[in-house]
């Protein structure tokens, strides 16, 4: 009786400091003034700096639209970093394209070092994290979002495959041995459709769901952890929209 006592006293006690801890969390977060970097490489009166630099990334990429044996499409999405003194570090690839148009966009971030005036956290400056998005079209061509759900489709018909391989009468091998080759059709398809929507809620759950029967755990945790962090956030339409650090480049 004494244990269950001090157990009830003790999760009392976490309850309120976690409710404490949660208050002190919301009484920074409003007193907290944000300002986003600025992109001073362009001057324009008529645009705001995120315009600018959607712009700079729409003329600085437009050779792109020359080349005719391109035929990757997506969007490719870099992550980056724009430290106190404006510069730019830590440029990734966060959504891959391919190799060609991938590299095009990590190139012009990594030019567009120093042509940034830094975040400020209650008028201090202070680094912040920064995420472009560049869309590759190619004209004629079925809308990312099409694509990206056939891709989706195909895992998910994978994956439902493997419950039918579980009831069959087969040995253990023959039966681990083609799961594991419909979780690996249903890891690439998972890729592809990724490649055309990235940090898509219903992609990533299955992602996640495909390590679990690839017995990829690590793998699994990043997923769902990527999937509660996306759930938190509004989907990515609308932060497209919203993030006017997109260009769209529209190939041949």
């Amino acid at each position: 009786m004494k244990k269950v006592t001090y157990a009830l006293v003790l999760l009392m006690l976490t309850v309120g400091m976690v409710a404490q801890e949660s208050k002190v969390k919301q009484k920074f977060i409003e007193e907290t003034v944000v300002e986003a970097p600025v992109f001073i490489g362009l001057i324009d009166s008529d645009k705001t700096s995120q315009q600018a630099f959607t712009q700079h990334l729409q003329n600085e990429l437009a050779y792109l639209a020359d080349y005719d044996f391109l035929s990757d499409e997506g969007i490719v999405a870099v992550d980056f970093t724009v430290e106190k003194d404006g510069s730019v570090s830590n440029p990734v690839v966060s959504n891959s394209v391919s190799k060609m148009l991938d590299e095009a966009v990590l190139q012009i971030i990594t030019e567009s070092d120093n042509m940034w005036q830094a975040g400020k956290i209650n008028g201090e400056a202070a680094s912040m994290e920064k995420t472009v998005f560049v869309k590759f079209d190619i004209e004629g061509n079925e809308s990312h979002n099409e694509l990206a759900a056939q891709y989706l489709s195909n895992a998910i018909r994978q994956l439902y495959v493997i419950n039918t391989i579980e009831a069959r009468y087969l040995t253990a091998d023959k039966k681990m041995k083609k799961c594991q080759r419909k979780a690996n059709t249903a890891e690439r398809y998972l890729a592809k459709a990724e490649q055309y929507r990235p940090h898509d809620l219903s992609i990533t759950f299955w992602q996640a769901r495909t390590y679990e029967v690839q017995g990829k755990e690590e793998l699994k945790q990043q997923k769902l952890d990527k999937y509660l962090e996306l759930a938190r956030h509004d989907n990515l339409e609308k932060s497209l929209n919203d993030d006017v650090l997109l260009a769209i480049i529209t190939l041949n």
